[in-house]
């Protein structure tokens, strides 16, 4: 869409304002009411600089006053002029004045007020010299000027909204397909860290003809929870958390990672940062159960560690088992500027 810069729109009204008030200073160096014609100016130029001053839709006093002023040309105006003999040509500059207030008053987005205004000067034409004096002093002309510039704007503003909804539908779907493409490339890796997992026990598997043994069997479960990991651990796995995850469970310990969208918003570098120290948390434990989570995305905090055992003097004493906290860890969310 083309847009009409602002200094280009105040250009031109610019110059025909000052064209209606040369035609009106001529008018009065001619003879013709120069009392009447000079008030009339006064009022024009108060509705000028009033519609003129600033820019966006005009308030309603302001348009009040300048409607008013525009109504007021057309009665100072004709004052002294002979519809019958006379026309345009002969000193009716208060049309060209009216139709100056009424496009600046389309421009700061009054069509309704220009509309009204435009009537007003066609009323009082008719009412003062009859039909013809609408064609001879140029009524009709600048009734079709401002009913041009009316459905012009109507059509740019509607041309507009639909510029914008079809803008927004299209940055919806970019957005859409975006995180498609992430969730594909998301879903690429993690099938291929899987694969890289679960590769050579599948192959044990498949090559081994006397059944599989214990350890094969608790490293199957091992891997079936690793590849649980890909789909609850999401952002909190990276190849050294994994590896450390495994060394655990092989040895026995119930390991649970889980992100829940805590950390979507954490960058990756920062993020590499705080899974190494969970790395190192976690590498000397000998805990029964370790969970590694994220915190809720409105926490100060980012990520939790908690490592558990059981106690064994109550486990001696047959009392309730009570498990006692051997790491508690929580890291702090990254201040984002």
């Amino acid at each position: 869409m083309i847009i009409v810069p602002r200094w280009f729109s105040l250009a031109l009204t610019s110059v025909s304002a000052a064209y209606a008030a040369s035609f009106c200073i001529i008018s009065v160096a001619g003879g013709r009411s120069p009392m009447t014609n000079l008030l009339a100016l006064g009022f024009f130029v108060v509705g000028m600089a009033l519609c003129m001053t600033r820019t966006g839709r005009a308030p309603l006093p302001t348009t009040i006053v300048v409607v008013g002023c525009g109504i007021v040309l057309p009665l100072l105006g004709s004052v002294g002029l002979d519809p019958v003999r006379d026309s345009y040509s002969s000193g009716a500059w208060y049309v060209v004045g009216v139709a100056c207030i009424a496009v600046v008053l389309v421009w700061r987005r009054r069509a309704a007020a220009a509309c009204i205004l435009v009537g007003a000067l066609g009323l009082h034409t008719y009412v003062w010299g009859g039909v013809a004096a609408l064609a001879n002093f140029g009524v009709l002309g600048g009734v079709l000027v401002i009913a041009i510039l009316v459905a012009g704007g109507w059509a740019l503003a509607r041309t507009e909204h639909h510029l914008t909804a079809f803008s927004a539908a299209e940055r919806e779907a970019l957005e859409w397909q975006a995180a498609q493409d992430a969730y594909q490339a998301e879903r690429q890796v993690r099938l291929a860290t899987t694969f890289r997992l679960a590769a050579g026990m599948l192959e044990r598997i498949a090559s081994a003809t006397d059944g599989l043994t214990a350890a094969d069997r608790l490293e199957c479960r091992v891997l079936e929870q690793s590849i649980r990991d890909e789909i609850r651990g999401r952002r909190l796995l990276n190849d050294d958390v994994r590896d450390q995850v495994i060394a655990h469970r092989r040895r026995g310990a119930l390991v649970q990672v889980n992100d829940d969208g805590g950390i979507d918003d954490i960058d990756e570098d920062a993020l590499s940062a705080m899974l190494a120290t969970v790395v190192a948390a976690i590498a000397d434990l000998h805990s029964e159960r370790i969970i590694i989570r994220t915190a809720p995305r409105d926490s100060d905090k980012a990520i939790t560690v908690v490592a558990m055992s059981s106690d064994p003097v109550a486990s001696a004493l047959g009392l309730e088992e009570d498990e006692q906290v051997d790491l508690w860890l929580e890291l702090d969310r990254p201040v984002t500027a």
